[in-house]
């Protein structure tokens, strides 16, 4: 089988809404790493981010420059957690990653969040054939009935989700509801949303559970959920033109 990129979203939040638009894409694929903003003018993407008040990054200016590098670009870089901290295999295992990581899978690993900028790197939705996986951190924590329930919460555990097209932030929100007694712990993020909203609506086959749960951890970083599911012949999802094996862009 062919080797395939690594790559991962770019996502910026406006300070202001909370909202969160994928901006850009970062490629790893034989020694070389690419950075390209995302201009398929999809919804929570970079046109829709400016209109609400993005700016390119600065290392970043020309939207519509393919930027390629032979080692990880540096305003990048100096995301992950510096190699020279005592602690730092500590950080590894806490991450779950082998001596042997890359920097694209610390960089998955940590999202590359700074305190000091609205930035964040996630995982894209894979697709192979008419399967489909990916995992995401639930939107919205600290509003809803999440903490209340979470030492009822553990790995392992499904959830269920339920549409919101009447949500005036995100017309495809989707709702997290816990598996017991239905409570509401928060929102598929909206990067993602509009591709589970379809599926969903759809009938589309899927199964969705509590991978990891950090009690410790930032609200936006506590619970982390996994999905995977298959499309039924002939089904198609939103611009699926435009995906490519292994990822929705």
């Amino acid at each position: 089988m062919e080797k395939k990129p690594f790559v991962l979203w770019l996502i910026w939040q406006n300070q202001e809404t909370r909202q969160r638009y994928h901006v850009g894409n970062l490629f790893h694929e034989d020694g070389k790493y690419t950075f390209t903003y995302e201009l398929s003018g999809k919804r929570r993407t970079l046109t829709e981010a400016m209109e609400n008040g993005y700016k390119p990054h600065l290392s970043f200016r020309d939207v519509e420059k393919t930027y390629v590098s032979n080692r990880l670009f540096g305003p990048f870089a100096r995301r992950l957690p510096d190699k020279r901290r005592p602690d730092f295999h500590e950080i590894l295992k806490g991450y779950g990653l082998p001596l042997d990581y890359t920097e694209m899978d610390l960089l998955r690993a940590t999202g590359g969040r700074l305190a000091t900028d609205p930035y964040e790197f996630v995982a894209p939705i894979s697709v192979i054939g008419d399967h489909f996986y990916f995992d995401f951190y639930i939107a919205g924590w600290r509003y809803y009935d999440g903490d209340k329930i979470e030492s009822q919460l553990q790995a392992g555990s499904n959830v269920n989700f339920q549409l919101e097209p009447s949500n005036k932030e995100d017309n495809k929100a989707v709702i997290v509801l816990s598996d017991n007694q239905g409570h509401k712990l928060g929102y598929i993020p909206a990067f993602y949303s509009e591709f589970m909203f379809d599926v969903i609506e759809n009938n589309q086959k899927y199964e969705a559970k509590i991978e990891k749960v950090n009690s410790y951890a930032k609200p936006q970083l506590k619970i982390n959920i996994s999905i995977v599911g298959q499309l039924m012949k002939g089904y198609t999802t939103t611009n699926s033109e435009d995906v490519e094996p292994l990822q929705y862009v």
